[in-house]
Formats: C-alpha cells, structure tokens, sequence
C-alpha cells in the first residue's frame, strides 16, 4: 500500500494532503519525530518546518512546503500547491526525478507530442514514463498507470512483432525453449532490422487523448486476433497485449496494414 507520511503544522496544508491521499488511495501518517518513522516504505516525507528537513533525510525522500528557495534537498511544494501538483510530486519520485519550479498558473489545456523511437526494447517502460510525464496533470494516478501499461504493450508489439518481425508462433517457440532473448538480440544485430523505428504521435485536446504508434514493420491481419480468453489461447502470449490494452483505453483502430495502431481515451 502506498503511503505518504507528514510532519506539518499549518492545518490548511494537512487538509489538502488528506484530501488528496484519499482521492488517490494513499495512505497518510502523521509523525513528530525521525524514530516514529517504521520500516514499511513510504513515497515521501512532507514537512513544512524547515528545521526538520535534515533529521528527517535520514530516512527517506522529503519534500518541504516553502515559497523560499529550497535548501539541502531535492523536493519541494509552493504553498498554494493543488492536488496536482501534490500528483506531480509522486510521479516524479517514483521514476527518480528531479522536481523542478512550475507555476500553478500555467496549466495546459491541450498538448501535441511526436516522437520517434529506435528498437530499445529493453527501456520500454522508461520511454513511456518521459513521453507520458505530462499525463499526471490530466489524469488520476488509477487511470495514469492504465494508461501507461496499454502504450507499453503496444510500443513493445510495435518492436517485437513490426520492426523485429518476431511472430507470434516464433515468440512462443522461443519463450518454451528459453531461447526468447537470444531470438530477440539476433533481430536487433540484424542491419536492417535495427535501422527500423517506431512514430508516436499523441494529441490531447477536447478532453481525449489520442496515441497513435507506426512501426516500420509488414503489418498483420487484425482480423484474425485471437481472443486470449478462448480455452485454446489461454496459454499462448499472443494478442494479451492487446486485450489488456482495450480493457484500459475507450477504442482501439489499426490501419488497414495492421502497422498502425490508434489509442483512445476520453477523459473523465
């Protein structure tokens, strides 16, 4: 269970830490000193004392509420922050990153990204985090990670299945053999292979967003996906990608070639 625990005098900032702790499921505690701290992990320590920013660093990450610079960490909350920016906050830490200024007057409305993307099969996840950072202002933490699931299993099928031309009969040969990574590592020494890469475009506006991904690959016949439900698939990895994708996201559409998938999701 994901907790946060706080060190906070000001009742107003207590009141919008609970208030978001509880939208978000996250479980919140309060503590005095640095030994009330147990050993069960939490995401962050928020204080608003600047004097116990250093005691409590000894155990865990914190962030401090300060309209001043910030001294001797690495996180910091302004004082008129909002449940996003509290989002924000974990987001960040959980993928390690530095939180940097931002102005609770600048919110985007709607955005437009394009990306291209090499065959990095093995920072999938690290990919999707930085294309998708943006997301945290749009989207509830239950949703956000839905979301980033869904792009990650297609961006690895664009990969494994387009560019790598790894069918499913030859993926799942491998993966009962053991010999899937040395299938994998053989395609992407493969010159021509390797020099394959994936578009991604993504647009949010008129609150839905929309993800769509090219690889370079042949295509496939979308008509023929395999329910992964059915009794005789149950065992077999091909189309759950899929499937777990079309449970998070409101539609799914591939282009005719079957090298072009369309993700979408209309916001609440």
């Amino acid at each position: 269970m994901k907790r946060i625990l706080v060190n906070i005098e000001n009742k107003t900032y207590l009141e919008r830490l609970e208030s978001f702790c509880n939208e978000e499921k996250i479980i919140l505690k309060s503590v005095s000193t640095p030994d009330e701290i147990d050993s069960e992990p939490f995401i962050v320590l928020i204080t608003d004392k600047k004097d116990a920013v250093e005691a409590f660093s000894e155990k865990g990450r914190v962030c401090i509420i300060t309209n001043d610079k910030p001294v001797n960490h690495i996180y910091f909350l302004k004082e008129n922050f909002t449940s996003t920016h509290l989002r924000l906050l974990v987001d960040i830490i959980f993928h390690g990153m530095l939180l940097t200024n931002y102005y609770p007057s600048l919110m985007p409305y709607d955005f437009h990204k394009e990306y291209t993307i090499s065959n990095d099969f093995f920072n999938i996840d690290r990919i999707v985090y930085a294309m998708t950072a943006d997301f945290v202002l749009f989207f509830k933490f239950t949703e956000l990670e839905k979301l980033r699931v869904g792009i990650s299993e297609m961006l690895t099928n664009s990969i494994e299945h387009g560019n790598l031309g790894i069918t499913a009969e030859e993926k799942f040969k491998a993966t009962e053999a053991g010999t899937y990574y040395e299938l994998l590592n053989e395609r992407l020494s493969d010159p021509e292979l390797s020099k394959r890469t994936t578009h991604i475009n993504i647009d949010l506006k008129d609150k839905v967003l929309s993800v769509t991904i090219t690889d370079q690959g042949q295509g496939f016949d979308t008509s023929k996906l395999p329910d992964p439900t059915d009794e005789e698939h149950l065992l077999k990895l091909h189309g759950r990608g899929i499937f777990i994708t079309k449970m998070y996201f409101s539609k799914i559409e591939y282009n005719e070639k079957g090298n072009q998938v369309t993700l979408i999701k209309e916001l609440p």
